[in-house]
C-alpha cells in the first residue's frame, strides 16, 4: 500500500472502483484527515480524456455546498494523479436503504438536500454525471453528502438515453435523482415505472423526475426540491395532528392509577420525539 503522496500520510485503503482507488490520508501541514483518489491510469493516459478530467476537477474544486464533498487539490506524485477531497464520515447511503424503504420523511430530507446541492452546482453550469446511491453518504447527523461530484460523469459510460439526457448535462441529473427517490422510497432500484409502489404523495414528484406521464419534467432541480419540501411540510402537518388524538386515545384508556400515567407521559414524549426525528 502507498505510505505517502506528496504532503499526505496514507492512513488506509478505503476501496477502489472505476475511478481508482480511494485512500484516507492525513494532510501533514494543515493536520486534517482527508480522502485521496488516486485516479486509474487508463482514465489519465489518454491526454485528452486526462484533460477532460482535470477541467471537470477544476470546476468542481470552485463549489462549497454543504452537500458537496469539498475538492481542495489536485495533485501528482510519481506519476500518479490524485484529488484530495473533504473526508466524509458516515454511511453509504446504499448501506442504508438496504433493500428496504425509507421512512418517506427520511428519504425527502436526504432528496431534497441532493436537489440543493445540484441546483447549487448547476447555477454554476457544472452537472454531477453519476448521481447514485454509492456516491452519496450521510453523516451522523443525517447530511447528505455527494461524493466525486461533476468527477464520475467524466469517467463514466452511462447511456444519457436511458436516464433522459447526456451523463453530462442537468437533465441527466435530474432523471437519476428521481430514480434515487424511487430507490429510497421502495428499497429497490429504478426498474421502468413508478406508479403503484411510491407514497401517493411523493409518487407525482417522482414520476416528473423521471420524466414519466404527462406532466413534462423539472426544469430546475431547485424547483424539485421546493416540492419535496411542500409535501415533507404536509407530513409534518399531519403527524402533528395525529400526536394529540394518539394521547386522547390512551387518555380514555388510561386506568386512573400513576401506572397509566406514566406510560401517558412515555407515550407523549415518543411522539414528540418522532416528530423532531422526522423534521431535523
Amino acid at each position: 500500500m502507498l505510505e505517502t503522496l506528496g504532503q499526505y500520510k496514507i492512513l488506509d485503503r478505503v476501496g477502489a472502483g472505476r475511478m481508482g482507488e480511494l485512500y484516507r490520508a492525513r494532510d501533514t501541514r494543515l493536520g486534517r484527515t482527508v480522502a485521496i483518489r488516486v485516479l486509474a491510469a487508463d482514465l489519465v493516459s489518454d491526454p485528452e480524456r486526462r484533460e477532460r478530467i482535470l477541467g471537470c476537477a477544476r470546476a468542481a474544486a470552485a463549489l462549497s455546498h454543504p452537500n458537496i464533498a469539498a475538492l481542495y487539490e489536485i495533485g501528482e506524485d510519481a506519476g500518479r494523479l490524485f484529488l484530495v477531497h473533504e473526508f466524509t464520515a458516515g454511511e453509504p447511503l446504499r448501506r442504508i436503504i438496504g433493500g428496504q424503504p425509507l421512512n418517506p420523511r427520511r428519504a425527502i430530507d436526504l432528496g431534497s438536500q441532493i436537489a440543493d446541492a445540484l441546483a447549487d452546482a448547476h447555477a454554476e453550469d457544472l452537472a454531477c454525471g453519476a448521481l447514485t446511491a454509492g456516491n452519496i453518504v450521510v453523516t451522523p447527523k443525517g447530511h447528505a453528502k455527494v461524493l466525486d461530484f461533476g468527477l464520475a460523469g467524466a469517467t463514466t459510460g452511462a447511456s444519457g438515453e436511458q436516464a433522459g439526457g447526456e451523463p453530462g448535462d442537468h437533465r441527466h441529473d435530474i432523471v437519476s435523482l428521481g430514480a434515487l427517490l424511487f430507490e429510497m422510497l421502495t428499497g429497490k432500484p429504478f426498474s421502468g415505472t413508478a406508479h403503484g409502489v411510491v407514497p401517493d404523495e411523493l409518487g407525482p414528484i417522482v414520476m416528473k423526475a423521471l420524466g414519466i406521464g404527462g406532466d413534462g419534467r423539472y426544469e430546475s432541480a431547485a424547483t424539485l426540491a421546493a416540492e419535496l419540501r411542500a409535501v415533507a411540510a404536509v407530513l409534518d402537518v399531519r403527524a402533528a395532528a395525529a400526536a394529540p388524538a394518539a394521547v386522547a386515545a390512551v387518555v380514555r384508556h388510561a386506568p386512573g392509577s400513576s401506572f397509566g400515567w406514566i406510560w401517558l407521559a412515555l407515550l407523549a414524549g415518543a411522539i414528540v420525539a418522532a416528530v423532531w426525528y422526522l423534521r431535523s
